[in-house]
């Protein structure tokens, strides 16, 4: 190789490789600080794209835990007040039962009716105001604030992706009007000892209706728990990938910072001696 000092190809080789090894280091700096492999999307386009994808998905999937557990609270409340109903309709039955027997006068078994009465226009009550932030689900016309296809009839949406079908649940809870709904039309009266017969069937088939009401809310209880289980378990399994893909392995970046330091350190000695090397030019010219 010709000596000449015009161009100190030496210096030019060891910038060149020194600012490569910088730019690594600061890379490596950005990393560690960070927390996060991707900075920008000039350190993995096609991950960044992947990555912003997953975690839409994550906050979605999210969102469908929090409305899976709100529709197991309005199921809830639907079932607490079919449980109020049931307690309502033993204690009626109770009445009727008491009000056929001969020891009681007419004006006992008048007596017994008027708390029969009051215990009908409860379970009305009752049917008509079970809210749950502020949709009825529990009376005739429940499809209020709701967004089911039937009376009382609430669509829960839990997934992420709104073009895949099965993301849907649908909880139709019948009225507990249980007056309105019973076979025979009505629960009767227990004013008389006829009509206290009549009323002990009625309240039987009352009990019977109620019962596969509350079944079916039980049942839905626990579809969607296990819903929220399975929820849950893609959103971690999405979450662990998303962190594969933009999160800093520190033990591999501690590596690359340790390494980038010391070429750091040995480039710029090295472009210290080849800044050095045009001096021996000198000792051509002396001799």
């Amino acid at each position: 190789m010709a000596v000449v000092i015009n161009s100190n190809i030496s210096s030019l080789t060891a910038s060149r490789i020194l600012t490569s090894n910088r730019s690594e280091l600061e890379q490596a700096m950005e990393r560690l600080a960070s927390g996060k492999r991707i900075n920008s999307s000039s350190d993995d386009a096609a991950g960044m794209a992947v990555a912003a994808k997953m975690r839409a998905d994550i906050q979605s999937l999210n969102q469908a835990v929090r409305n899976a557990n709100d529709a197991i609270s309005l199921v809830n409340t639907y079932d607490g007040a079919a449980s109020e109903v049931e307690s309502i309709l033993i204690r009626m039955r109770e009445l009727a039962v008491q009000a056929k027997t001969g020891t009681y006068t007419t004006a006992d078994i008048a007596n017994a009716d008027f708390e029969y009465d009051a215990l009908k226009t409860e379970i009305v009550r009752i049917a008509a105001t079970t809210t749950f932030n502020r949709i009825n689900i529990a009376g005739a016309s429940g499809t209020t604030g709701g967004t089911g296809s039937g009376a009382n009839s609430q669509t829960f949406f839990l997934g992420a992706d709104v073009a895949r079908t099965g993301n849907s649940i649908v909880f139709s809870g019948e009225s507990l009007n249980i007056n309105m709904t019973v076979s025979g039309s009505d629960l009767k009266s227990v004013s008389t000892v006829t009509l206290a017969t009549s009323a002990v069937a009625a309240l039987d088939d009352a009990l019977t209706t109620l019962a596969v009401d509350r079944a079916k809310a039980g049942a839905m209880v626990n579809r969607l728990e296990h819903t929220v289980a399975n929820l849950m378990n893609v959103s971690q399994r999405a979450q662990e990938a998303v962190s594969g893909i933009v999160d800093t392995d520190y033990a591999a970046e501690s590596a690359n910072l340790a390494k980038g330091m010391i070429l750091q350190q040995a480039g710029t000695a090295m472009l210290a001696q080849a800044n050095q090397s045009p001096q021996y030019v000198l000792l051509l010219l002396k001799s």
